[in-house]
């Protein structure tokens, strides 16, 4: 026990080094420094008890932490309420309790800044917005917009030096590698000539040069292998320039990036480098554009502006005047535009003279129009035609109308058309001599007087209406003169001379060989189909060849000589047709003139596969255009197909009958004009229908006038004449035995069908004077008789029947005052006598 107590006495005793630290902490936390006060009183040892200074110590410190952190709380409400000296007190006092208060002294140099920039406004935010970002960023895009057009204009002006006159344009894929490789470099080389002397990004080394030496070796590899892949189509010799430049514009760079010189002086010469590769690159792509201006002006100089957009717009669709889906049967669709040059890429010149020279000023400088092409006309018959590219002269030609041998012409305004349309085929000619891209749409044409020469046949406008077939074969005939490869030109030659033979002497088989020999024989057979510019061409021919030979399979059916080959070399090209009709083409117009031939192209199929029989047993019910919309070509195509099903004969009657009146609907549709008309009354398609009165209104059909005239002669008529047979009595007399009929039809090269059809006519025109006459004799045939004995056969069947058709007949056609309409007994006295005239 007395132990126990002297231990406690023994430590109770006060520590004088205690008392010290603790005094100690004492002054800290007077003065603020908090986090030292805390420390001392956490170093006093426990044993002390409640004399230990720490106990009453550590709480003054939290205390004071605490009220300092209420101080800066106050301090920022006040800031926000607008009292900054009141706020700042609050911080002071903050930092008087804890010296260490980061939150208090953010408030004090919160406060000072307010001070300087007052609290935000939308005013004051939008200065500091323009002042730290909107001026400095605007200076930068203006100086870097000045610098892209000054290495723009350069690269405008240089073209000349590395793209010379007669070089053959880069394939479209390498240009526009180029082109875009070439910006890049010159957008690249104006922005960082002012954003490193504005903001200074980065501080050059020895790295930064040997990256750049990387750089400029990797691009100018590029450069020439896009070089050597643009020059294979052309010589080597016409880009030695710009090889030799590109290299020493490398090599020089990567010299100098290696010398022990300043590193911002070879960072310099780096930059220029690479912005002279941009200048190089972006010139040599632009000066291959195909962008054309052009200008026509009258012999005082003046700019004419009707002629500059007549100009413009040949350019633009050379050969597509009045573009028709198909003419007829026998011809084919408008030609194609020649050009592939998008409008964007053609411009007009203005015509004013301030405006002028200011425009001429601008495309001087713009890297982008490398074509320029001015026009003189020298008066209506003589016209001079200059090509520039790059600004230097390229090509220039002076002709006249006499020179390309155009007919006489009163019309100022048609010859000067025709002149414009010249000097449009020159310009696109020459063009593709460096655009090789162009040549299909010239569809194998090199010289471009042939080229006008086929345009002006082919364009209505562009020639009078006197002797206008005449003309267009003239024409399309010195055309492929001129020009043999022109392979438009020799069909449109092909078709203008097949439209000029007259129907009755026509050879579809012969014509449709024609055809297909030089189809074969230019090569259009064998043109792929990514050469596009071909396939118009290929569309009109496969459709004339299909057609032909179906009517030439109508023409020997007509003949008793069916061939049956005809009908499968018909097949065989409506197929292609309608292949290339249903591939998608990557040109707009392709595509719609593919579109618009498919029906077409189904139908010759359907007509094939019914004069096949295909259709015997599913010859559908309605119009075979049933729910659509078909033109007027189409709906003529429907009725030949309606009128191939109506001739059957395995067909029940009453479907056959009513395919007859689809195809009277459809030709009541079609046939709008006088040459739709001729034609539909001498295509074969139609020829069961000639005897029927709905389609002689239709098609106009006039009375025969002589004797060959009547529908059994037509087709030898010309052959007829020449032989001197013009009457009725000639035919018996040469067709009297089975001898003299075999040698007619060897003669006329006709059936012996055909013959016998001949007799049997001449024959009925020999019962009675009155039948003698063409337009009766033409009534009676148009009543379904078509010889004696069937002349005979009504009479006695049913007189009055037959009166009735003929008067019925005549007074449709205007034909009652005919004797034989008048007073018909005297022949019907001839039919029945026992001995007839025919059996003499």
């Amino acid at each position: 026990m007395t132990f126990t107590v002297l231990m406690v006495v023994g430590a109770a005793p006060s520590n004088p080094a205690a008392d010290k630290v603790c005094a100690a902490a004492e002054g800290h936390l007077k003065a603020g420094s908090l986090d030292r006060a805390k420390k001392l009183y956490e170093s006093v040892k426990p044993a002390d008890d409640e004399r230990n200074c720490a106990v009453k110590g550590l709480p003054l410190v939290a205390a004071a932490r605490q009220a300092a952190a209420e101080h800066v709380t106050d301090g920022q409400q006040l800031i926000r309420s607008g009292d900054l000296d009141r706020a700042e007190r609050m911080f002071r006092a903050a930092l008087r309790l804890d010296a260490a208060n980061a939150g208090a002294v953010a408030g004090i140099a919160q406060v000072a800044d307010l001070e300087i920039h007052p609290l935000p406004t939308a005013a004051s935010n939008w200065n500091r917005f323009y002042g730290d970002w909107v001026l400095p960023v605007g200076r930068l895009v203006l100086f870097s917009a000045i610098g892209l057009l000054a290495l723009g204009a350069l690269a405008g002006l240089s073209s000349w030096l590395w793209v010379k006159v007669g070089s053959v344009a880069w394939p479209t894929g390498v240009r526009r590698i180029t082109k875009g490789v070439g910006l890049s470099l010159l957008v690249g080389a104006a922005i960082m000539t002012p954003l490193f002397a504005m903001f200074n990004p980065f501080t050059p080394t020895w790295m930064q040069c040997w990256i750049a030496a990387l750089v400029i070796l990797a691009i100018g590899v590029g450069a020439g292998l896009l070089v050597w892949w643009g020059t294979r189509q052309s010589r080597f010799l016409d880009w030695l320039a710009l090889v030799v430049s590109l290299g020493l514009v490398v090599v020089a760079a990567i010299v100098i990036l290696m010398v022990p010189i300043a590193y911002e002086t070879r960072l310099m010469a780096a930059h220029i480098a690479l912005a002279l590769i941009g200048v190089l690159l972006t010139s040599t792509a632009f000066g291959q554009n195909l962008r054309l201006q052009v200008e026509v002006q009258q012999p005082d100089g003046n700019v004419n502006a009707a002629a500059t957009d007549y100009l413009l717009a040949r350019m633009k669709g050379l050969g597509t005047e009045t573009p028709k889906a198909l003419n007829r049967a026998t011809s084919a669709l408008a030609t194609t535009s020649l050009s592939k040059i998008p409008t964007e890429e053609l411009s007009v010149l203005p015509a004013g003279h301030v405006v002028g020279a200011l425009s001429r000023l601008f495309f001087a400088l713009r890297p982008d129009l490398t074509w320029r092409a001015r026009v003189t006309l020298v008066d209506d018959n003589r016209v001079a035609t200059a090509v520039s590219r790059n600004g230097r002269h390229a090509e220039s030609a002076v002709f006249s109308r006499m020179e390309l041998g155009l007919p006489l012409d009163t019309d100022q305004d048609r010859t000067r058309a025709q002149m414009l349309t010249g000097a449009a085929a020159f310009v696109l000619v020459h063009l593709s001599e460096v655009h090789q891209e162009l040549k299909e749409d010239l569809c194998g044409a090199r010289k471009w007087k042939s080229v006008a020469l086929q345009v002006i046949a082919k364009s209505k406008s562009l020639l009078g209406n006197e002797n206008r077939s005449e003309q267009r074969v003239d024409l399309l005939s010195r055309a492929t003169d001129e020009d043999p490869g022109n392979v438009l030109a020799r069909f449109e030659y092909l078709w203008a001379g097949y439209a000029n033979i007259p129907h009755e002497e026509t050879n579809f088989a012969s014509f449709a060989r024609t055809l297909d020999n030089e189809y074969e024989r230019s090569g259009l057979s064998e043109k792929p189909d990514e050469e596009e510019g071909w396939v118009p061409l290929k569309i009109r021919v496969l459709y004339s060849r299909t057609t032909q030979w179906l009517n030439a399979d109508m023409a020997s059916r007509d003949e008793g000589t069916h061939v049956e080959a005809y009908l499968q070399n018909a097949r065989n090209s409506a197929d292609e047709l309608y292949r290339l009709c249903s591939t998608s083409w990557n040109r707009k117009q392709l595509q719609g003139q593919a579109e618009a031939m498919r029906p077409l192209a189904v139908n010759l199929l359907r007509c094939i596969g019914a004069l096949k029989g295909v259709y015997l047993y599913r010859v559908p019910k309605e119009h075979s255009h049933e729910g659509s919309d078909p033109s007027p070509r189409l709906t003529y195509d429907h009725a030949c197909l309606h009128m191939f099903l109506a001739e059957l004969r395995r067909l029940p009657r009453e479907i056959r009958k009513q395919q007859r009146e689809y195809a009277l609907d459809d030709l009541q549709f079609a046939l709008v004009t006088d040459d739709d008309r001729m034609d539909a009354a001498a295509d074969p398609c139609f020829r069961k229908l000639r005897s029927d009165r709905r389609f002689r209104q239709l098609v106009r059909a006039l009375p025969p006038q002589e004797f060959l005239d009547l529908p059994a002669f037509v087709p030898h008529r010309v052959t007829l004449q020449e032989a001197g047979i013009t009457t009725a009595g000639e035919v018996t007399r040469l067709t009297h035995t089975t001898r003299l009929q075999a040698q007619l039809a060897a003669h006329l090269k006709a059936s012996a069908v055909s013959i016998q059809q001949m007799r049997d006519v001449a024959l009925l025109a020999q019962v009675h004077e009155d039948l003698g006459d063409p337009r009766m004799l033409h009534l009676i045939l148009g009543a379904g008789i078509s010889s004696c004995e069937a002349l005979r056969e009504a009479v006695r069947r049913d007189e009055s029947e037959l009166l009735r058709q003929v008067q019925d007949r005549a007074t449709e056609e205007n034909l009652t005052s005919l004797a034989g309409v008048e007073k018909p007994q005297s022949w019907l006295t001839a039919v029945q006598r026992k001995r007839r005239p025919w059996q003499r």
